[in-house]
């Protein structure tokens, strides 16, 4: 009887499971974020960035007042000459503004829910992207978000 309360005692014990993120060190924490990744294209297909008709280092985002540069990676072979973009901001839709060049200014509106918040880093799904008022399909580009804009 001893030896049955005693392998009782622990299987209780092993079955207790701790939802509480405080174990996590977030130090250590590694998170992956998905990125969104945005290639603007032509009616044939070609890359704009790539063919220079809008030029990598000229390309700015912004949101809620902020604005980012350098979003073209043009040395990283799997994301060369796409936007690409992290996904952040709130739960639900969110504006952003591509500037292509001076005279190229586009919208960007992303439907985000936010899936959970670790170490005080959102993670997001994204469930649409519209680009100026176009509804656009979304891809899985290796555990990252692709989508395509015909320009």
């Amino acid at each position: 009887m001893k030896s049955f309360t005693l392998m009782l005692f622990f299987l209780c014990l092993l079955s207790c499971k701790n939802d509480d993120d405080s174990n996590i060190d977030c130090a250590l924490f590694d998170p992956f974020v998905r990125n969104l990744h945005i290639k603007i294209v032509d009616n044939s297909g070609n890359n704009l960035i790539e063919n220079e008709t809008y030029i990598a280092e000229d390309i700015k985002v912004r949101m809620n007042g902020n604005e980012y540069t350098n979003v073209v990676f043009k040395n990283v072979e799997t994301i060369k000459n796409l936007i690409t973009l992290t996904l952040f901001g709130k739960n639900g839709k969110n504006d952003y503004e591509i500037e292509l060049s001076n005279s190229v200014i586009d919208t960007l509106v992303l439907d985000l829910t936010l899936d959970s918040t670790i170490c005080g880093i959102n993670f997001f799904t994204l469930n649409t992207a519209t680009y100026n008022g176009n509804i656009l399909s979304i891809e899985d580009y290796n555990g990252n978000y692709l989508i395509t804009v015909i320009k």
